[in-house]
């Protein structure tokens, strides 16, 4: 049976993700997935696209404090009391919208940790952010709530390759084992434990996931876009890899929860 076999959650956009036995799903994704997200000082949103190194910051967050660590640098941790009221206007891709500052030594620790200027901002208890197409508030992901990629298409995917990739370079927040590779294109809606999710479209892939997440680098190598190329181009010449979804409800999901597939091609 298709089960879920890994929850991934990124409290801060773009720096590393850290695993949960299970979970709650609400209507921007997982509580306290991409609350955070840094910035430029004009609010112009970075990721590890052209930063890579944000790959290397690790974030925890329980919804009252929030802590950063780094190899390199002693950790950071913050309450949300201490945040300061201001707002910045921002934007992910074509939204725009405003979001909150934190505190100054946070933005002094993350301008430090990445070499040049940057912020941190937080959407606050419920998100700005409201996607018509989606008829959803999304967190700071880059435009649905939840990203779900099965085990054995990144299996296949290593049979492709040199067998190196790992999830982490894909950056989802489920993981199901137990079906076809690529089983998950023909979903249309599924169900985990309490939750019911839309499959809404696939994730277009992009230089981001040729990051080495366990050294912030890019690969030389331009891997595994470039075997992804080969045979997951689809429609407007963009590259496939995982599937983004909506969640029907709120609810509760564990690994180990069986997938039901409710509805599909």
């Amino acid at each position: 049976m298709p089960t879920l076999t890994a929850i991934h959650r990124y409290p801060v956009k773009s720096t590393a993700g850290h695993s949960l036995a299970r979970a709650r799903v609400e209507e921007e994704g997982l509580v306290f997935d991409r609350r955070f997200m840094v910035v430029k000082p004009d609010g112009t949103f970075l990721t590890a696209r052209t930063h890579p190194q944000l790959q290397r910051i690790r974030a925890q967050f329980d919804g009252r404090r929030l802590t950063l660590t780094h190899d390199t640098r002693a950790p950071f941790d913050v309450s949300c009391e201490e945040f300061v009221d201001e707002t910045l206007a921002t934007r992910v891709w074509d939204d725009g919208f405003t979001a909150r500052a934190t505190h100054p030594s946070v933005d002094i620790w993350l301008s430090e940790a990445l070499d040049e200027p940057a912020r941190l901002l937080w959407l606050g208890e419920r998100s700005p952010r409201y996607r018509e197409a989606l008829g959803v508030r999304v967190n700071f992901a880059d435009g649905f709530p939840l990203l779900l990629i099965s085990q054995e298409s990144l299996d296949d995917l290593n049979r492709r390759t040199d067998g190196s990739h790992v999830m982490a370079q894909f950056r989802p927040n489920l993981v199901v084992d137990g079906v076809d590779a690529y089983a998950e294109d023909t979903w249309k809606r599924v169900r985990i434990g309490e939750v019911t999710l839309r499959v809404d479209a696939p994730c277009a892939r992009c230089a981001m996931v040729t990051v080495d997440p366990a050294r912030g680098e890019k690969r030389r190598d331009k891997e595994p876009l470039k075997t992804l190329a080969g045979y997951r181009r689809g429609e407007g010449g963009k590259v496939y890899f995982g599937q983004n979804l909506v969640a029907e409800n709120g609810g509760e999901i564990a690994v180990g929860d069986t997938l039901e597939i409710l509805d599909g091609l």
